[in-house]
Parts: structure tokens; C-alpha cells; sequence
């Protein structure tokens, strides 16, 4: 079975996609509401995180 790796995100780049500030994903990431990572002092997102996480949409509860 042939598994792909998709590169992590950076706040920049989900900000980028779901038109908020970087500050705004580091206040959610602060709060505990998008699953992160750190590599170093880096935080970096899943790169699924924009399908499984932001954009779910059930009743707003992952709301950004």
C-alpha cells in the first residue's frame, strides 16, 4: 500500500486559504480548537487539518 505525505501547514497558509489573520489560527491554536504540532519553536497544522477541522461545518462547533 502506497501512503502519501503531504507536507505540513503553516498559519500562514490556512490563514491564506480561509481568509483570517495568522494571529486569528494562533488564538485557536492557544484556545485548543486546531490540532497542531511543534517542530521546534514552529507550530505546524496537519495538512488535512483545513478538511477534518475548519471546514466541517457541524453546527459550528469547529468554527474558526
Amino acid at each position: 500500500m502506497k501512503q502519501s505525505i503531504e507536507k505540513p501547514l503553516t498559519a500562514k497558509e490556512i490563514s491564506e486559504i480561509v481568509g483570517v489573520s495568522p494571529q486569528h489560527i494562533y488564538m485557536q491554536v492557544k484556545l485548543g480548537k486546531i490540532p497542531h504540532f511543534k517542530i521546534g519553536h514552529a507550530i505546524r497544522f496537519p495538512a488535512n487539518i483545513i478538511n477534518t477541522h475548519i471546514l466541517k461545518g457541524n453546527n459550528n462547533e469547529n468554527e474558526i
